[in-house]
């Protein structure tokens, strides 16, 4: 199937009306009925590597109680059409991503700072200022497809099991995810400081990189991520990413890791394909939206 193609068939979901969503019972809008379809998607969960002694499913535990924090923090949005919108394409690209077998939630941060966060276990955080920054479906698509490989990379996860936290074992860290107290809450500590404080400059390279693959498999117009990053770029200069600047590396930097390393890859020519009409259609502020 052509990759053109593929965007025109995930995305017929579109002509569905939008539904709020219900983020892990977080409580964001009403009925859940996408949250629903994701759950049904991911009921099949299995086993991560040996070498990482942290399942799927406690994976998803860990990122229920890592998105709480985030939502506490900043507060989200009530904008039950974009989430909507956001959700159906986040599942679009999992499916075309290196981990599909997972439910993806996207809810929107109320804070016009520009920056995105990735929990583990699929909860991802899309801030309104970047939701403002992004100029068509693309380049919207790229900033989801980097957040994504940040789960399917599992960088959070990673972090953790070489943190000192881990030295309880597996069976110990199986124990925590069954009866939650005192280590759960510091694995979860752990998480968050993680998602805050920034990851390793080479995760952040690598989720560019992935974005670009996933961007590529999936149909979109995949230059689109390294117009983000020129966005970016921008917006740093206005001062528009005082948190995003404090835990990633430069644009700059990135931008020229991502020609070094999109030269690597066995990519199709790009699709050209940025679909501006339908993301100003579905992506809208709170007092926008007549949902």
């Amino acid at each position: 199937m052509k990759r053109p193609l593929l965007i025109f068939l995930y995305l017929l979901l579109f002509s569905t009306p939008a539904q709020a969503f219900d983020i892990g019972g977080f409580g964001i809008g009403g009925s859940g009925i996408l949250g629903e379809r994701l759950e049904q998607a991911g009921q099949a969960l299995s086993l991560a590597s040996a070498l990482i002694p942290i399942s799927d499913e406690e994976e998803i535990i860990l990122g229920k109680r890592v998105a709480a924090r985030v939502i506490t923090r900043y507060g989200v949005e009530d904008n039950a059409a974009t989430t909507y919108y956001l959700n159906l394409m986040a599942t679009a690209i999992a499916q075309r991503s290196d981990r599909p077998d997972i439910p993806y939630h996207v809810a929107i941060l109320a804070t016009d700072d520009v920056n995105a966060y990735a929990c583990p276990g699929g909860y991802i955080f899309l801030t309104r200022g970047v939701l403002d920054m992004v100029r068509d479906e693309a380049e919207l698509a790229a900033v989801l497809a980097h957040e994504i490989s940040h789960v399917t990379e599992r960088h959070i996860v990673t972090a953790l099991r070489n943190s000192k936290l881990m030295q309880v074992g597996t069976d110990g860290a199986a124990a925590a995810f069954r009866t939650p107290g005192p280590l759960l809450d510091q694995m979860t500590s752990f998480a968050t400081d993680a998602l805050f404080e920034g990851l390793n400059k080479s995760d952040e390279y690598d989720s560019d990189q992935k974005a670009v693959e996933y961007l590529d498999r999936l149909g979109y117009d995949y230059p689109a991520m390294f117009d983000v990053l020129e966005l970016l770029e921008s917006r740093r200069k206005q001062g528009a990413t005082k948190v995003l600047s404090k835990t990633h590396p430069s644009p700059k930097t990135r931008i020229k890791k991502l020609k070094i390393a999109t030269r690597k890859l066995s990519l199709e020519e790009p699709t050209g394909i940025r679909m501006p009409n339908r993301f100003a259609q579905h992506i809208s502020s709170p007092e926008k939206d007549t949902s």
